[in-house]
C-alpha cells in the first residue's frame, strides 16, 4: 500500500533539503541495485546474435537483504524512517520497470545517461 502525506506549499526552504535528501536515498538505493547485476551473455533464440542479460548477484527481494540495506539508509537519515521506507519502494520499482524494459529490447541503464556504470560490450 502507497501512503502519501500533506505537506504545505508554503514551507518551500523547509521542505528543500528533505526533497534533495530523498533523491539522494533513491539514487543510492539504485546505485546499489546497479551493483548487484553481473551481466550474462545469452544467444538470441534463432540468430547468430548474442545479448548481454542482467541477472542479481545476490536475492535483493530476500527481506534479509532489504532490512540490511534500510539499516545502512537509516544510519546518518535525520528524518522519519518512513520516508527512508518510501524511496526503496520508489528505487525498486524504477529499477523493475528498467529492468523489464531493458529485457523486452531497450537499452541503457536506470541511472545517468554517461554513467560509468552501463555494462560493457565486452563482457
Amino acid at each position: 500500500m502507497l501512503r502519501s502525506y500533506t505537506l504545505q506549499h508554503e514551507c518551500g526552504d523547509e521542505l528543500e533539503p528533505l526533497l534533495r535528501e530523498y533523491r539522494d536515498v533513491v539514487n543510492q538505493t539504485l546505485g546499489e541495485l546497479w551493483g548487484n547485476i553481473e551481466w550474462k551473455k545469452r544467444k538470441i533464440p534463432g540468430k547468430k546474435q548474442w545479448r548481454l542479460l542482467p541477472k542479481y548477484k545476490v536475492d535483493v527481494h530476500s527481506g534479509k537483504y532489504k532490512r540490511k540495506l534500510r539499516e545502512s539508509l537509516l544510519q546518518e537519515w535525520p528524518y522519519a524512517a518512513h520516508w527512508v521506507d518510501s524511496a526503496i519502494k520508489t528505487a525498486y520499482s524504477i529499477f523493475k520497470t528498467w529492468r523489464k524494459n531493458y529485457v523486452k529490447g531497450g537499452g541503457g541503464g536506470p541511472l545517468r545517461k554517461g554513467s560509468s556504470q552501463e555494462p560493457s560490450k565486452h563482457s
